[in-house]
């Protein structure tokens, strides 16, 4: 038996703009992802004959059934790839919560497909990878190239940028999370819709500009649940309330994140204080 121990990370958008609806339902977007170094843990053991995968995980509320996203990518990967199924054990180890805007669980299912990829000798290309992952979840593609991107389509034209970004970021999860389906059922509400400059933000982000980055992030999937769910609001009332920090909703939230440039372990600490009931997290860019 032979282990393996892979990390996991999260990702932040900065600026997502819907761009209109396809036949199916999905929403095409347009916006940037970028990798952080908020990570779960997989501990990987793999027996060289054929059979089953178990799961196992320290959150009691996470699925360890077909439901969850690492059973869905071990059985459309032998599928897909015509290659018997061997024996494994994933024991995941979460950090990254969930219901946050945070991809923690597509990065999860990414991180196990490139990994059953290069164990089988990479018998599927980058394109199969992509082409796989985005019919499992939306954000896999960008976590199976895990690097800053301009994100379009339905999360699977990929179109990496470069992140010059000379900071730390927070990231505070209320105790409250969003589906991501909720979410975007709300979209329609919004009439006129703030969009945010992707151009602008990836001009920013290449030249260090923090204050070009920021004024031009607009979520519109914050703005509709804004009109919607009463907990995000106040949520949101309070993170104004915090001087001298700008917060931003992350994907379809509920975790936001600010930029931190100066006494940051001081503001991190006044952060966990204030917002005792919230996972509080110091993070870089990955």
């Amino acid at each position: 038996m032979k282990i393996y121990n892979l990390q996991s990370n999260a990702k932040i958008n900065i600026g997502l703009n819907i761009t209109g609806v396809l036949e199916n339902g999905y929403h095409l977007l347009d916006m940037t992802m970028l990798p952080v170094d908020l990570a779960d843990k997989l501990t990987i053991k793999v027996s060289d004959k054929f059979g089953k995968l178990k799961i196992k995980t320290n959150k009691k509320d996470i699925p360890v059934d077909e439901s969850n996203i690492l059973y869905k990518i071990y059985k459309k990967f032998y599928e897909v790839s015509n290659i018997m199924p061997i024996e494994i054990e994933v024991y995941l180890e979460k950090k990254i919560p969930h219901q946050a805007g945070l991809g923690g669980g597509s990065s999860n299912g990414a991180v196990f497909l490139n990994f059953l990829n290069n164990y089988h000798n990479n018998i599927l290309t980058f394109d199969e990878l992509i082409e796989l992952g985005k019919n499992i979840g939306a954000d896999i593609p960008f976590f199976i190239l895990n690097k800053a991107c301009r994100v379009r389509g339905i999360g699977e034209k990929l179109l990496e940028i470069q992140n010059n970004l000379n900071v730390s970021l927070v990231i505070i999860k209320p105790s409250f999370g969003v589906s991501t389906v909720d979410a975007y059922k709300e979209i329609k509400n919004i009439k006129n819709p703030k969009m945010a400059n992707i151009n602008e933000i990836i001009n920013g982000l290449k030249n260090n500009d923090l204050e070009l980055v920021e004024k031009n992030i607009e979520n519109n999937l914050e703005e509709a649940l804004l009109k919607s769910d009463e907990k995000l609001v106040q949520f949101k009332k309070k993170l104004s309330e915090v001087k001298d920090l700008k917060f931003f909703m992350s994907g379809s939230g509920s975790a936001y994140y600010a930029f931190l440039i100066k006494d940051i372990h001081e503001q991190i600490s006044n952060l966990k204080y204030r917002f005792n009931d919230c996972e509080v997290f110091l993070c870089n860019f990955k």
